[in-house]
């Protein structure tokens, strides 16, 4: 199980409206579904097109590695529930290429390599002058996928980040997550959604020590335990992919510094896009 001492957490639905004030952004020029285009998001989204459902039967515990604690449940989201679902966030959420700079042997401007957005806040909610960046409450569809992995995992999260790999030549490189904000022992909820990616992991103590998946749509797996400390993970290349993943990943942050830190990192102060017939385009908000 993935439990944390602290136990506070996120107030309900009216507070964090409360909290997180009026919606400001402008409307799309484009003739477009105007009821998708608000910030942060307060007004209800469009429903899912299908019931929302989830399956735990194919549910593995994989541990037999050195500090290596997984949960891995294939077609957590059955199919055709899957593809409806990635269609609908594709087509639903703001997405951003986040640019930043990092200091290596000389400062080095980065592009993420693949669109992110996230919503959420830490445990704490402080006073709006904590945040660098405005929080934005989590959608009512993310939302109810949360509770679903959060009684699959037995863990509780209240932040959301997604990925959008658009074709192959999207990745992250090996990392963990595991930033102080997220408490001892993080717990970590990744799913994937779309197009089969591989999923790679290694020990950091013995790069000998491997674990290898290739995930498929609607497959949830869950790092928690020891893994963050002891081992990276990464989504590599693939060259001769064309078609698009979403990755949704559920997490816990105790601290204002994570909720800054994830805001930075997956929305950044650069353009808005938008999926639209088939193509991310720049959100035009004048």
């Amino acid at each position: 199980m993935c439990s944390n001492k602290r136990k506070s957490y996120p107030p309900t639905k009216s507070n964090i409206h409360s909290f997180f004030g009026p919606s400001t952004v402008k409307k799309h020029k484009q003739q477009h579904d105007r009821s998708l285009f608000t910030y942060p998001f307060l007004d209800p989204y469009p429903p899912l097109s299908c019931a929302l459902q989830t399956n735990t039967k194919e549910r593995r515990l994989i541990n037999d590695k050195l500090d290596l604690d997984l949960i891995y449940i294939t077609s957590f989201i059955p199919s055709p529930c899957d593809m409806s679902l990635y269609s609908y966030l594709l087509n639903t959420l703001p997405w951003y290429r986040v640019e930043y700079s990092k200091q290596i042997d000389r400062v080095v401007n980065i592009i993420t390599p693949r669109y992110t957005t996230v919503f959420g806040i830490d445990d704490p909610q402080q006073s709006r002058e904590k945040y660098t960046r405005p929080p934005r409450p989590i959608p009512s569809v993310l939302e109810q996928l949360k509770q679903r992995v959060e009684e699959a995992t037995s863990a509780k999260y209240n932040f959301i980040l997604v990925n959008f790999y658009a074709n192959g030549q999207d990745s992250i490189a090996f990392h963990s997550d595991d930033e102080h904000w997220l408490g001892e022992q993080p717990c970590i909820g990744s799913l994937s959604l779309g197009a089969e990616r591989d999923f790679h992991m290694k020990n950091k103590a013995n790069e000998n020590l491997k674990q290898n998946f290739a995930l498929n749509s609607g497959d949830l797996i869950v790092m928690r335990g020891p893994t963050q400390h002891a081992w990276l993970h990464s989504v590599p290349k693939r060259t001769s992919q064309l078609s698009g993943r979403i990755n949704i990943t559920f997490r816990r942050s105790f601290t204002p510094e994570g909720t800054n830190n994830y805001y930075k990192y997956n929305v950044g102060d650069g353009p808005m896009y938008r999926y639209i017939n088939g193509k991310m385009i720049k959100y035009d908000s004048d």
